[in-house]
């Protein structure tokens, strides 16, 4: 049987920690790797969203931090985080999938070969696996926290969760 490595970037953990949903990758994935640039990205200092969820699940043994780091990053605009998950992902014999929200990062992956999944697809996907019983409040929650969410994504999200309301 194929292991699965979940390897995050620092949006999906924001995101999901600013919707309170941060629990959610634990739940889905189990287990889940960053790279050091992305911890430190994450917990710069000390008070961005996302900085104690990472910091309580790293202690708490459930996300791993690999010391990977790129000088220079290989694609267009990807930030030294972008960069360091998607050289990971590539380096790694397992099976991965990237969570991550940067189109460029994201079309670079799946050139690779590499599986992607944004923070619209964990909760998505959190609904179908009846971790959550409405996608709507968060992806809310999500955008009220900064989150760029396109009104197109949005609508298209809530209609694939069966939750065609933009206003709830």
């Amino acid at each position: 049987m194929e292991r699965t490595l979940v390897i995050a970037d620092a949006s999906p953990l924001i995101g999901l920690a600013s919707a309170g949903a941060f629990d959610l990758l634990r739940r889905l994935f189990g287990q889940i790797t960053v790279t050091a640039v992305v911890r430190d990205e994450v917990c710069a200092g000390g008070s961005r969203r996302g900085a104690a969820e990472m910091r309580a699940a790293i202690d708490a043994g459930w996300i791993l931090v690999e010391p990977i780091s790129v000088e220079d990053p290989p694609i267009g605009r990807a930030d030294r985080g972008e960069a360091s998950v998607l050289a990971l992902a590539r380096d790694r014999e397992e099976w991965s999938l990237l969570l991550m929200d940067d189109s460029t990062g994201r079309a670079h992956a799946r050139s690779s070969g590499i599986a992607v999944m944004g923070v619209v697809g964990i909760l998505l996907t959190a609904k179908r696996e009846g971790l959550v019983a409405k996608v709507g409040p968060l992806l809310h929650r999500l955008r009220d926290g900064g989150f760029r969410l396109s009104d197109r994504v949005l609508d298209a999200a809530l209609a694939e969760a069966g939750e065609a309301d933009r206003e709830l």
